[in-house]
């Protein structure tokens, strides 16, 4: 038998609001430290770029100052940051997946948990079994030796 004993410690997470809180946060600011609150602005002429970022600015697109503007020959492109309310609707829709993600990870450590302790549980219990098994078969040996022990008288050698 190997000594792999199977030992759950602790307890499956729970739900924390702070812990949640704190992946929403993080989930955020991933966001707008990320190209995904921007739209790219990319054309082969600069006319066409200009009446671009002149369309996106009357639907309350803002230039960015955050990535450069290129203006290089025939590769025309520039960031612009998306308005506040299209930014509110992504930001819902990314606290949901967040949550979404957590209470899936949730679920996945309480299963893992759960499958530990089953583990556990068979393992404990085939060891009982094992060492019942090994009691009654030294029990019947035992009583075997003793059988066969009366069943001799002890051998008599004269001197």
């Amino acid at each position: 038998m190997t000594n792999n004993r199977i030992a759950v410690s602790g307890s499956a997470p729970q739900f924390d609001e702070r812990e949640f809180n704190q992946h929403i946060a993080d989930r955020r600011a991933e966001y707008y430290a990320s190209q995904e609150s921007h739209v790219h602005v990319r054309t082969q002429f600069l006319y066409d770029m200009i009446t671009k970022v002149v369309e996106l600015t009357a639907e309350g697109y803002t230039l960015s100052n955050k990535y450069p503007l290129n203006c290089a020959e025939l590769q025309y492109d520039c960031f612009m940051r998306k308005p506040d309310q299209m930014m509110a609707e992504e930001l819902a829709i990314i606290d949901a997946q967040t949550k979404q993600s957590y209470v899936a990870w949730l679920e996945s450590e309480r299963e893992s948990y759960k499958q530990q302790l089953t583990a556990q549980l068979i393992q404990t219990a085939q060891e009982k079994e094992r060492k019942r098994e090994e009691a009654k078969q030294a029990k019947l040996l035992a009583d075997i030796a003793a059988e066969v022990d009366a069943t001799f008288a002890p051998l008599v050698i004269p001197d």
